[in-house]
């Protein structure tokens, strides 16, 4: 069954996990008893108390940490994953189980809620992992009287600022009322005015047209995890991101580019002949390689780029200036590399998409920056290999930012 990774967007209130708990329920994808466990007596009942884990979540009425929902529909498996702030979007996107596919931007119309500074960071950020299409629920409809009027003025304001961020995926905006249910799986009678599809058709279609592809072209990368040793040999424990490695075929490893053939190779606990990617493998060369967990291997007429400096796009959620370069390092792939300098090129501010020349880069801030390492690393383009074209940054032991390799 395929699966597709949907990341939720917006604010507290704004009707994020009330939108998820009546999809799960309108989908089947919940039991009656679940639903009848997140009845709380005395109080208004709320689709978001079933993705609850905990009561005092509900005596406080809001989700407190990341929510992972899953939704399954037509042979179709969604993940939902709602995240509440920055670092938790930073880390879901950082993850390499969550390269979200698409992603859901709630947004409500209720006097003193509307689009938020930090709905456009969120959505600056996401467009920044490369989310394939864009998905805009303009909640809270049935508070204004279903006025087509509102969802219009509300549509232009988000869509001029997706503009100014050179935003250039497919949005589509779809007007809703999470509470009641309207235009999330069929036609809100209550908004004959909108003729598009309703929001879990469009997940559906994007299903179809937008889902992340897995590259298998552009040569093997397997990151190595864990290294055992087995039988009087070291088994390398890796993800396979990318290819198809089989039995027989020579490898090399990054950095000391030392090369092997595979001569053992396991899926899932058994000896299979090849494997393909997006993997869970453990391998057994026939000759012993200098390894260590966050080595990579690669194989195939491609190499990774072994760059001891790039271009990258930072966001950073604390205020960094070229000066502070030497006491930073990135974080990639299990390896902690030491930055030699790093000169800001430009800076855009995700709030208002203005550009800027300058040397300092402010809080929640985004720029572009050429980075030089103490030492050459192979790094990849993150269009190319995103697994291996991020890296997380870091000022001695705190955490200040996240980049892209471009």
């Amino acid at each position: 069954m395929d699966k597709y990774i949907v990341t939720m967007l917006g604010e507290k209130d704004h009707g994020k996990s009330t939108l998820i708990g009546n999809l799960l329920i309108a989908t089947g994808s919940t039991t009656d008893e679940r639903v009848k466990e997140a009845k709380v007596k005395g109080k208004r009942w709320e689709p978001a108390y079933i993705l609850d884990s905990f009561s005092e979540e509900r005596e406080q009425e809001m989700t407190i940490d990341t929510t992972r929902a899953e939704l399954v529909y037509k042979g179709k498996m969604f993940e939902l994953i709602d995240v509440p702030g920055h670092l938790e979007l930073i880390k879901n996107m950082m993850s390499g189980a969550s390269n979200g596919d698409f992603a859901v931007l709630m947004v409500s119309v209720k006097k003193g809620e509307g689009f938020k500074p930090q709905t456009k960071r969120h959505l600056f950020i996401s467009q920044m992992f490369g989310i394939k299409a864009l998905a805009v629920a303009i909640n809270k409809m049935d508070i204004v009287d279903y006025d087509e009027s509102v969802f219009e003025k509300t549509k232009k304001e988000i869509g001029d600022y997706l503009k100014s961020i050179n935003f250039n995926k497919p949005v589509f905006f779809v007007p809703v009322s999470a509470y009641n249910n309207e235009n999330l799986v069929s036609n809100s009678k209550n908004m004959k005015w909108y003729k598009g599809l309703p929001l879990f058709s469009l997940l559906m279609d994007f299903s179809k047209k937008y889902y992340r592809s897995k590259k298998s072209d552009d040569g093997v990368r397997a990151l190595v995890q864990d290294v055992v040793e087995t039988d009087g040999s070291n088994a390398m424990f890796c993800v396979l991101y990318n290819g198809t490695i089989k039995i027989g075929d020579s490898v090399r490893s990054e950095p000391d580019e030392s090369r092997a053939r595979v001569k053992k190779l396991h899926l899932k606990g058994k000896a299979v002949r090849s494997a393909s990617a997006h993997s869970n493998i453990a391998l057994v060369l026939d000759k012993e390689l200098d390894v260590q967990r966050g080595s990579l291997i690669y194989g195939g007429s491609t190499r990774p780029y072994r760059k001891g400096s790039f271009e990258a796009r930072i966001f950073v959620i604390k205020a960094l200036k070229a000066g502070d370069a030497k006491s930073l390092f990135i974080r990639t792939n299990n390896n902690d590399i030491p930055l030699k300098s790093m000169k800001v090129v430009s800076t855009l501010s995700p709030v208002t998409g203005r550009t800027a020349k300058g040397s300092s880069i402010a809080v929640n801030e985004s720029a572009v920056a050429s980075i030089k390492l103490t030492v050459d690393y192979p790094m990849e383009r993150y269009e190319q290999h995103n697994e291996l074209g991020r890296f997380a940054l870091y000022k001695g032991e705190e955490f200040v930012g996240v980049g892209i390799v471009e």
